[in-house]
């Protein structure tokens, strides 16, 4: 390819010789994409504001045999309120990751990009809690593997369906992690490892992957239900995905240390 441009966000950043980065960047164009910047922890270097971890960035690279090379950049947005704020950063940090372990080098997958660049953007003001599990199952959407929520995964059956979160009362709902999506009751019986979940909880889910991200991210969401979201889309992500995020336990930490007052804000 020669040389390029490109827009990206830095996904990852590490130390390499004396004053040079390797950089994992998302890039609209090209999805994954390796890169050095060479000199860019010197002092004098044009670089350094440029290709900041989580910068949404203007890049010019030169194609290398492993590494692409950055030689200019100028940074759009570097979300700067994420150096003083720890459960935001997690945040940031658990959605960078997903997206680095889940995408291959060079696939272009601009859904991803937008979906990525607009949880940097809603972070700010954004609950960082619900934002990583919302982003977590727009990411799998965006990649072919969201979950099935409305007929019985395992087969169509006349006159059921996954009851939602507005109906009093209502039993718990049976969800496959393997297969994948909501059961009816009878063949729930009959699949190894069908779990009970709430319907608030399987309505959130719908609710959230019908909804643009900026907007899932404001509702009002019960602690009983933001623990039970995050622990069965960890399961699913660990199953589907062969992930598991370094940053969820410190997010879980976050939470756990959390004054009561902000300890779920409400319900669905």
């Amino acid at each position: 390819m020669g040389i390029y441009k490109t827009e990206a966000i830095v996904l990852r950043s590490w130390v390499y010789g004396e004053a040079d980065r390797i950089l994992a960047l998302f890039t609209r164009e090209a999805g994954k994409v390796s890169a050095i910047a060479k000199g860019v922890r010197k002092p004098t270097s044009r670089l350094r504001g440029a290709v900041q971890l989580f910068s949404h960035t203007h890049l010019v690279l030169y194609t290398g045999k492993s590494l692409d090379i950055v030689t200019q950049g100028e940074a759009e947005e570097t979300f700067s309120f994420l150096q003083h704020d720890l459960a935001r950063l997690a945040a940031a940090s658990c959605c960078a990751e997903l997206v680095d372990r889940l995408t291959m080098e060079k696939q272009p997958a601009g859904k991803v990009f937008h979906l990525l660049l607009t949880a940097l953007r809603v972070l700010e003001k954004g609950d960082p809690e619900l934002l990583a599990p919302v982003f977590e199952l727009k990411l799998l959407a965006a990649l072919g593997y969201q979950p099935q929520l409305e007929g019985c995964v395992m087969g169509k059956h006349e006159g059921w369906q996954a009851p939602g979160p507005e109906v009093q009362e209502a039993p718990p709902v049976w969800f496959s992690i393997e297969k994948g999506g909501v059961l009816c009751p009878a063949c729930a019986v009959r699949c190894p490892g069908a779990q009970a979940v709430s319907p608030a909880t399987i309505g959130a889910l719908g609710y959230f992957l019908r909804t643009p991200l900026d907007r899932a991210v404001r509702v009002k969401i019960g602690k009983g239900s933001l623990v039970e979201l995050a622990s069965l889309l960890r399961s699913y992500l660990a199953y589907h995905g062969e992930v598991s995020v370094r940053t969820w336990d410190f997010l879980d930490a976050l939470r756990k240390s959390a004054p009561p007052s902000l300890q779920g804000l409400g319900r669905v």
